[in-house]
């Protein structure tokens, strides 16, 4: 759970950043963005929905995501590691699942 949640937390770091650059320059963002996260524990910690003391370990500085959220500056939704996206870039794969992925990203080659 603790590598999602702070995954979460880093790319959020992120996206604030960019929206931030695009309103510099004049683009209005309609909406923030959305998280598909293969780990419910760490969907039910991003949200806040999680009392016990599983997380207690984890830096204060990722737990701001929480907020992110509480402030539907992000949503986080459940998506099944089969069709997991972010894949492609983090792990080594077999072939037919490579293109599967490449698929989905819209990739070509």
């Amino acid at each position: 759970m603790e590598a999602e949640y702070v995954a979460a937390s880093q790319t959020s770091t992120e996206m604030i950043g960019i929206v931030e650059l695009l309103k510099e320059i004049g683009v209005q963002m309609q909406s923030y963005t959305t998280f598909d996260v293969d780990y419910q524990a760490a969907i039910a910690q991003i949200k806040g929905e999680d009392t016990s003391g599983r997380a207690k370990h984890i830096d204060v500085r990722y737990k701001f995501v929480k907020d992110l959220a509480k402030n539907d500056l992000l949503t986080v939704q459940y998506c099944e590691s089969k069709k997991m996206r972010a894949d492609i870039l983090t792990k080594t794969l077999p072939s037919h699942r490579l293109s599967e992925l490449r698929g989905m990203m819209m990739l070509s080659g």
